[in-house]
C-alpha cells in the first residue's frame, strides 16, 4: 500500500460532502439514462454498489475500464495474470453498456478463463455506495485504466488497504494545466496509488511535474487483441462488394460525416462504383447524420448501399468486421471542425493491415500516432483526404506497403502484457 499519503484537501472533502448529498438526484438520473439505453434496468442497483453476483472465493483482482477502448486493452493483461495463477479470479467494472457487451462477447470466446471473470457496472462516486462495493468484493488489487480518477472510490480502496494501480495513466497538457492549479489535491489523490504506469514519456513527465511518481511502460492499447468479427457476415459483404472500390470512415463524430460525403462525391467522378462506409463512434447519432447529409441506407435497418454508394453502419461492436472488409481507413474525431476532437485509437486498424489516415487533431493519441508516424497519413481537410483515398485506390502496392509498416510496428510490442502482468501480480495484497 502506498506510503506517500497526503492528507485530504478542502476540494476532496467538498467532493465527499457533495457525493453524500447526491443520491436523491442520482436515482432519477440513472432511470433517465435507462430510458435512453445508456443503462440496463435490471442492473441499476450495481451503480449504487449493490452486487448482482455472489463473490467468487479466493483472490480477486479488480479492473476498472470506463469504455470500449479501455476494456479491450485489459484483456491481454488478464490473460497473462491468469497464466501466472490459474486460481486467480477477476472482477471487471465498466461505465457503459457497450463495454459490458464487449466483455461478454470476448470471454464467451475464451471458455478456459470465463469462469474466473465477473462483470459489474461501476458504482457512482457516492461515499456509501463505493464503500458498499469495496466491502462486498474485497479485491486483493484494484487496477484503474487511464484517467478514471473517482476520488471517493480511490479513497475507499485506500482505507480498505487495497493496493491500487493506475495503468496506462493519461495526463494530457490540458489536464495537467487544470490539475496544476489544484496541485495539492492532485497529490493527495494520486499519492494513494501504489503504482502509476504512464501511457507515454510525455504523460510520465506531466505526472512528475505534479510531484507524483510515475513510470513509463508503454501504451497497453498496442497489445489489445484484434477486434472480433462475424466471419459469415464478412464473407457475405466481401461477396457483395466484390471488385468494387471501397473505403471506411471509422469512429466519426459530429460534422465529420459531412466532410466524408463531400470526399465521396468528388471521388465518385473518377470511381463511379465507389462504396464509402461510415461507422459513427456513437450509432445513436444516425438521425442527426441523416439530417445533415440526406438519407443513407442504414445497416441497423438491414439496408445496403444504393446507387449513391454510401452506407451508414450504425451498429455496435462491428468495427472489427469493417476493418477486415476495408483496407483503406480514415480514423475520425480528428478534423478541426470536430467538437472536442483528439483522434481515436489507430492500433486497432494497424493490427488488421489497414492503410490509415487521420485528421490533424490527434492529441489524445499523440504517443500512438508518433509510434505509427511512418504508417499513417495526416489529411486535415476534404481536399487532402480525397487525394489520399484516390492514391490508395489507384496504387494497391503502396496501400500494402503502408499496411505492412503498421503491422511490423505492432508486432514489436508483444512482450508488454507479460511484463505488466508480472508487476501487477507482485503488487497484490
Amino acid at each position: 500500500m502506498s506510503s506517500h499519503y497526503h492528507s485530504p484537501t478542502p476540494l476532496l472533502f467538498a467532493w465527499k460532502v457533495i457525493g453524500t448529498a447526491l443520491p436523491p438526484l442520482l436515482k432519477p438520473y440513472l432511470r433517465c439514462r435507462c430510458k435512453k439505453g445508456k443503462e440496463i434496468q435490471t442492473r441499476l442497483p450495481e451503480r449504487m454498489g449493490i452486487a448482482s453476483l455472489p463473490r467468487q472465493s479466493g483472490s480477486l483482482v479488480h479492473f476498472h475500464a470506463a469504455s470500449v477502448g479501455e476494456v479491450i486493452s485489459i484483456f491481454p493483461i488478464i490473460t497473462e495474470l491468469y497464466k501466472i495463477d490459474p486460481e486467480q479470479n477477476f472482477l471487471i467494472t465498466t461505465g457503459t453498456v457497450a463495454s459490458f457487451h464487449i466483455v461478454q462477447q470476448h470471454f464467451a470466446n475464451h471458455p478456459e478463463i470465463s469462469d474466473h471473470i465477473q462483470h459489474q457496472f461501476v458504482p457512482l462516486d457516492v461515499p456509501h455506495w463505493v464503500d458498499r462495493f469495496v466491502s462486498y468484493w474485497q479485491p486483493s488489487l484494484s487496477v484503474i485504466v487511464e484517467s478514471e480518477l473517482w476520488p471517493n472510490l480511490i479513497d475507499t480502496f485506500y482505507k480498505h488497504h487495497v493496493p491500487i494501480a493506475l495503468m496506462n495513466g493519461r495526463l494530457s497538457d490540458r489536464s495537467f494545466t487544470t490539475w496544476y492549479r489544484f496541485q495539492k489535491t492532485a497529490q493527495a489523490l494520486l499519492s494513494k496509488f501504489d503504482w502509476i504506469a504512464a501511457r507515454s514519456r510525455h504523460d510520465q513527465h506531466n505526472f512528475e511535474r505534479l510531484g507524483v511518481n510515475a513510470t513509463y511502460w508503454g501504451d497497453i492499447k498496442q497489445i489489445a487483441p484484434e477486434l472480433s468479427y462475424d466471419s459469415k457476415a464478412l464473407q457475405q459483404l466481401q461477396e457483395l462488394f466484390k471488385d468494387k472500390p471501397i473505403w471506411l470512415a471509422a469512429s466519426t463524430h459530429p460534422t465529420e460525416e459531412v466532410t466524408i460525403v463531400k470526399a465521396h462525391n468528388i471521388l465518385r467522378e473518377k470511381w463511379p462504383e465507389l462504396i464509402t462506409i461510415i461507422v459513427p463512434r456513437h450509432p445513436e447519432r444516425h438521425i442527426e447524420i441523416i439530417e445533415q447529409v440526406g438519407t443513407i441506407p442504414q445497416r441497423s435497418l438491414n439496408q445496403f448501399p444504393d446507387e449513391r454508394g454510401l452506407w451508414l453502419c450504425d451498429t455496435l461492436g462491428e468495427l472489427g468486421l469493417f476493418y477486415r472488409l476495408c483496407d483503406i481507413v480514415f480514423i475520425g474525431n480528428s478534423f478541426d471542425s470536430t467538437p472536442k476532437g483528439g483522434g481515436h485509437n489507430p492500433f486497432e486498424p494497424a493490427k488488421l493491415q489497414c492503410a490509415m489516415a487521420t485528421g490533424d487533431q490527434i492529441h489524445n493519441f499523440k504517443q500512438a500516432y508518433t509510434l505509427l508516424k511512418e504508417a499513417v497519413t495526416v489529411t486535415p481537410d476534404v481536399e487532402s483526404l480525397t487525394v489520399w483515398v484516390d492514391e490508395m485506390l489507384s496504387d494497391p502496392q503502396k496501400r500494402e506497403e503502408y499496411a505492412q509498416k503498421a503491422l511490423q510496428i505492432m508486432d514489436q510490442q508483444s512482450q508488454l502484457a507479460q511484463d505488466i502482468a508480472s508487476h501487477l501480480y507482485h503488487l497484490k495484497s
